[in-house]
């Protein structure tokens, strides 16, 4: 019996990266997983391995960053599984851009997902989780978990975009908590350098944007991790697990760097 026994769950961008391991990792704790992606092959993919882990699997194309695909994907999770327990917002977009360059087509490019469609989605989720019962008296109806960043931390000129997006994400999760307590929980977490695909075209952005050589950003920016290795997407699944058991049930309004360090405060 896992920690998240039976529970259903929902993890948006799950077709590869951080989105893949939460979701392995909810199915290994005994979780009814639904799984969102825009990327049908990978979306296609984790569901194979979902499945031949044993999991009761949902694997549903959405864009996040459009409201009403978000209301449609929480449709069909109930229709499926009659419940939503535990939503993760992890769907998210990156642009490297010098802070002049950055045109209002990137802008709206990374905030209509990061922002705009993570708190579209977070509404959808909340409205189904209200209405359904709590699995037992006291404990909350739901808990929703966003994927922020250290990034939503401080600013950083050549993540002008991303930057404002995933602070924001920390300010939408801290609305939400409050505004859904004591029904719902919401809160959320801030990977640092984790060495997945999205961190692959940062890398080939801002080397393109700094004329360095290819590989030459991520190199510089693990280099001064504390625990001394990138970030996995795995060091990541923990943290989800623990924000959607039974153990978090008076936590809301969190946002938990899970970050090797990089950020202390």
């Amino acid at each position: 019996m896992g920690r998240l026994d039976k529970l259903v769950t929902v993890v948006t961008g799950a077709g590869r990266g951080i989105g893949r391991a939460i979701a392995l990792r909810y199915a290994a704790e005994g979780a009814q997983v639904a799984i969102t992606d825009v990327h049908q092959d990978n979306l296609r993919a984790v569901a194979d391995e979902l499945r031949n882990a044993g999991a009761a699997v949902e694997a549903l194309y959405s864009d996040i960053g459009d409201p009403a695909q978000s209301r449609a994907m929480v449709d069909r999770v109930v229709q499926r599984f009659g419940r939503i327990d535990v939503l993760v917002n992890n769907a998210g977009v990156v642009r490297v851009r010098p802070l002049l360059e950055l045109t209002p087509e990137d802008w709206d490019y990374v905030n209509d997902v990061n922002a705009r469609g993570l708190f579209f989605a977070m509404q959808a989720g909340a409205r189904r989780m209200l209405e359904q019962a709590p699995l037992a008296a006291g404990r909350p109806r739901g808990r929703i978990v966003n994927i922020a960043s250290i990034g939503g931390r401080i600013g950083r000129p050549m993540f002008a975009a991303y930057a404002a997006s995933k602070a924001a994400v920390i300010s939408i999760t801290q609305s939400g908590a409050s505004g859904l307590a004591p029904h719902v929980t919401v809160n959320a977490i801030c990977p640092g350098v984790v060495d997945t695909q999205m961190w692959k075209t940062i890398d080939l952005e801002w080397t393109q944007a700094d004329g360095r050589p290819v590989g030459s950003a991520w190199r510089d920016r693990i280099a001064g991790i504390p625990m001394q290795r990138p970030e996995l997407a795995e060091d990541l699944a923990g943290m989800a697990v623990f924000l959607a058991s039974a153990d978090a049930d008076y936590v809301t309004g969190q946002s938990y760097h899970v970050d090797g360090g990089m950020v202390m405060v």
